[in-house]
This record gives C-alpha cells, structure tokens and sequence, in this order.
C-alpha cells in the first residue's frame, strides 16, 4: 500500500504583542496579505478573521500600542517534506475594521513607528557640513529605531528639510543620493540599489509558472544622459554638469534644475534622477504560486517572454492567501540598470560570500541584515542566518554581542 501524501499546506504564525496567537487565531483566517517592499515605502501586513464569537470587539479589541509579528510557513509546498518560513518581521498595528454580516475584522500593520512624529510632524531645519548617513541617524534616533547603512556616505554640504515629515524627508535625501531606503523590523535599511542591481539573479521565474502577466514601458523616461545646470541667484555664477551613459548617443537628455553646490554635488543627483526615471520607465508585473523564496530588492531571471526576457530588480512583492487556501504571490520588478558608472570612489571590497559555512562572532551595532550582507551580498537573506540559528536567536530583531552564529552556505 502506498504512503499517503502529506497535503501541501501554508499559514501564517503570528504573535500578539509578544505572544503566540495561534490558539486564538486557529481556523479563524479569512485571509492574509503581506507587502514586502525595496524601498520608497513601508512594508505592511493585513489579516482577516471570522468574529463570529465577537471576542474582537471585547477582550481582543486592539489597543494604541499593540504590534504583531509574523512569519509565513510552507509545508510540502514544492515537494513532500520541504518546509520553509518567511519571516515578515514587527508590524505596529495601524489599523482595525469590524463589519458583518458575516461578522469579520480587518486588522493591518505597518512597519513604521507610528507612535512617534516621524510620519506625521512636518519640520523645518537645515543641516550643513554633515553627511547622508549622520542625518539619517539622527532621524533614527528621533524615531526610535536604528539605522542599518549600506552604502558609501555621501557628503552633504547644506541641505533643508523644509515642510516635511522626517519619514518624507529620509526618503528624497536618499533619493537624490540613489540610495534605496526600506522600513523593516523597526529599523531603516538604505543600500546602494544599483550595487543590488550588479548582483547575480537568486532564481528564474519562466513564463510556464506564471498565471498572469503585464508588461509597460514608457519610452519618455528612457534617457541617456542628464544635465543639471543651477545659477546661484547670490553670486550669478553658474555650474553645469553632464553626463553621459557609456555606449549611448547622449541624444535624449534629462534636464535638471536644482540647487546644488559643488559639482560633485550635482553629479550625485545627476545619476540618481537620471536612474530613477530609467527605472520606471519599464517594469513587469507577474502572479505566481506562492513562495517564500519570493522577497523584495532581490534580483530574478525571466525567461520565455521573448524580447523581456532577462535580469529584473524585485521592487515589491505581495503575499496573498485567501479562505480557500490559494496561497499566490504578486511581484512587481524592473530591469536591471547597470550600465552607469559610480558617482564617487568605489567602497572597499565586501567579505567573501559564505560557500561552505561557517561562523561569526556578533559585534556592537551588529544586524542580521548587516550580516548576510557581509556574507552573502543581500541583506534579503538574513532568513539563511535565522533558520541556521534558532537554537540562540529567540527574535530575529534581536542578536547581542558575543553571540557565534552560523553561517551556512547559499
């Protein structure tokens, strides 16, 4: 007689303020989503549940303050006895619907420090003679959170943060410095995105895996070159900068008027407008079955799309199961740029990736994100070092110094 085959199974583990909720919640899902984004905006998490008993409107009733955590768990998803887990990190609690009939509530999160005036309080200041990452520290600190850089730190001479929430504020400040900037487990990731974008793709997706598919391009955005030319009004003196992307005829140019004051200044934001609108010129949206392998500022291959086939920057992905158990994911992805050259000097070589395994001894200021980066490349694998470690890391938020962690291979 042949074994029975274990059924393919995917559900989310959650914990309530610190405590498992699964007793609570089990049986209870309508449906779960989880948007894992690059950057530009905050992760978020949005779960439904039947209220029929109507605890979620007495002793369940979220309170200012309360937050979640939560993972995604695939059991024989891709084969039997394959079990993998996606850890979606801290989420404040943001939001919350009741509504019947049938009797449900929506309850959202958002990784985002919402107790504080970071996305709410519009400030006026200026900082001079500092750099990108002092500033952004001390956002952090205001917030806070802590501040994970991964990048060079671009000089700053003067700059104004005028009308702005700290949270709006952070984000055009990297930017004009084509640094990518994601919100994550109370923390505040920024990376150089065209250093992400050199990486080797993590795995192919092939046309045969997908359900749907769409395909844009705005052929407006897609310049060559870019001039930024600024007159100070105080002196009538004027700087221009022009740049040119190596092999292109420099014949589509991207026009900037901005304040800037060295041109080193205005080579920085020169590139980084000039990436920017090169990136969104064009973009795939594909629906898959779902995967935890599926994570954002990660690079994939595309295959069987003819012409579109290629090397794609994940910017964001969807996670979605509904009440049937129909777990899908929804990514939104761009070509790779790559064919620009660095703005300033080159930033030391990065560690070794790990291929055989082996250890680290946690430092002051260490995140596992800042680890797999060391180790890997992508701060997206931290999940390798996690999984590896369970036995002494309780919350992946949480490592200390002294801690020897394994390093496994890719």
């Amino acid at each position: 007689m042949a074994n029975k085959q274990e059924p393919r199974k995917a559900s989310l583990i959650l914990s309530y303020n610190g405590v498992n909720a699964e007793k609570n919640l089990s049986g209870n899902y309508e449906s779960f989503s989880y948007v894992d984004v690059a950057s530009g905006e905050a992760d978020t998490i949005s779960i439904t549940v039947s209220n029929q008993s109507g605890q979620w409107l007495n002793r369940y009733m979220p309170e200012d303050g309360d937050y979640v955590e939560a993972s995604i768990v695939t059991e024989n998803w891709n084969k039997e006895g394959d079990k993998k887990k996606l850890s979606c990190g801290m989420f404040d609690l943001d939001s919350f619907k009741a509504s019947g009939y049938p009797e449900t509530v929506e309850i959202s999160g958002i990784t985002m420090p919402i107790r504080t005036n970071f996305n709410v309080t519009l400030k006026n200041r200026q900082f001079s003679k500092t750099t990108v990452k002092t500033i952004l520290s001390d956002i952090c600190t205001d917030a806070g959170i802590t501040l994970s850089y991964e990048s060079e730190d671009y000089p700053v001479k003067e700059a104004e943060q005028s009308e702005k929430t700290d949270l709006d504020f952070a984000f055009s400040l990297c930017k004009d410095h084509n640094l990518a900037m994601k919100l994550y487990n109370r923390k505040m990731v920024v990376y150089d995105q065209t250093t992400y974008e050199k990486k080797k793709p993590a795995y192919t997706i092939d046309k045969t895996e997908m359900q749907t598919y769409s395909f844009r391009c705005q052929k407006s955005k897609l310049y060559d070159s870019v001039r930024v030319q600024y007159t100070d009004p105080g002196s009538d003196t004027t700087l221009t900068y022009f740049y040119k992307i190596p092999g292109s005829e420099g014949k589509r140019t991207l026009y900037i008027n901005q304040q800037v004051d060295t041109v080193q200044e205005a080579e920085i934001i020169a590139k980084a407008k000039l990436l920017e609108n090169i990136r969104g010129a064009k973009f795939i949206t594909i629906k898959v079955k779902g995967d935890t392998r599926h994570i954002a500022a990660q690079n994939i291959m595309i295959s069987g799309l003819g012409k579109l086939d290629g090397k794609y920057f994940v910017e964001r992905v969807t996670h979605s199961k509904n009440a049937k158990d129909i777990y899908t994911c929804t990514i939104k992805a761009h070509p790779c740029v790559t064919n620009t050259t660095s703005s300033t000097s080159t930033s030391a070589p990065k560690e070794q990736a790990a291929k055989g395994g082996t250890t680290y001894t946690v430092v002051k200021g260490d995140c596992l994100w800042m680890i797999a980066k060391k180790f890997y490349g992508s701060g997206a694998k931290y999940t390798l070092i996690y999984n590896a470690n369970r036995g002494i890391i309780k919350n992946p938020s949480l490592i200390f110094p002294g801690q020897v962690l394994t390093i496994p291979a890719e």
